[in-house]
């Protein structure tokens, strides 16, 4: 049918197998690449390329392995623990916790510290009432109107009494002095005035022990006015039918009192010191 082509019989090469050519780096022959094929790995793909593997699933490491090309280094940057979401919160409880314990530790100072001046303040004034006592000393209690003085008198009952008569220095009877927290005592019997029960008007003086709460704290109004601290309630003679001392809530001239002293002299001021 074709005459006019010659027919070259094929040529055997070898053994009739493909012809492999050694590997650069070992002994092992590699097969021929094909013409038409080319086989991966052959060439090298540039950097995008290589991410482009990598974000459709293919490992860095394996495709740096495969091609020996590393990927770029990510570089981690240093965040302080103060600024780590984990941590911030702590951060705010921990600023919060110190914060109260401050401002408790504050309070808790000024609080002591406003007691001791408190504290600090009454003892001063106390040494200071002190001395002023200590220097006044002794007296006797004169009222200018009935020109008497007052002094202590026994009674049927063991309760002392408190009256007025003619002044006399020599009698211990009418010689008071000042404690502590305006107390008066009566320096014959080493007692303090006071009442028996609640403070109320036209109820009768005694003495009573100093120690005791039916013992009253005096002070003096208006110079001349004798009267129970925090009460309007004065040391009175002369509206009892008995001659008794007794408190009362006028504010008239049998309610005024001065300190005199041994030698009759009349001091200047109100009893009090």
């Amino acid at each position: 049918m074709y005459g006019n082509v010659d027919y070259v019989p094929p040529v055997p090469y070898g053994d009739g197998s493909l012809k492999r050519r050694p590997s650069e780096h070992s002994n092992i022959y590699l097969q021929e690449e094909s013409i038409y094929e080319p086989v991966r790995g052959s060439e090298k793909p540039d950097s995008e390329d290589l991410w482009r593997l990598s974000s459709i699933g293919s490992s860095v490491e394996d495709t740096s392995l495969q091609w020996n090309q590393s990927p770029p280094q990510r570089t981690k940057t240093w965040i302080p623990p103060y600024q780590r979401p984990c941590c911030h919160q702590k951060h705010r409880l921990l600023i919060a916790f110190f914060s109260c314990a401050f401002l408790l530790t504050i309070f808790i100072l000024s609080y002591f510290m406003s007691k001791y001046y408190a504290m600090k303040t009454e003892l001063e004034t106390a040494k200071e009432q002190q001395r002023q006592y200590i220097k006044m000393g002794p007296f006797l209690l004169y009222n200018e109107d009935h020109k008497k003085c007052a002094a202590v008198r026994s009674s049927s009952s063991d309760l002392f009494e408190l009256t007025a008569s003619v002044c006399s220095s020599v009698s211990y009877s009418q010689v008071f002095q000042w404690l502590p927290g305006g107390r008066l005592m009566n320096s014959g019997e080493g007692l303090c005035v006071g009442v028996k029960g609640k403070p109320q008007s036209k109820m009768p003086l005694g003495l009573y022990q100093c120690n005791t709460d039916k013992t009253l704290s005096w002070e003096c109004f208006n110079d001349t006015l004798l009267g129970v601290k925090g009460e309007n309630l004065f040391f009175n003679f002369g509206n009892n039918a008995k001659y008794m001392v007794m408190l009362y809530h006028g504010t008239g001239v049998w309610s005024r009192w001065r300190a005199q002293s041994f030698d009759e002299k009349v001091l200047e001021g109100g009893a009090c010191v």
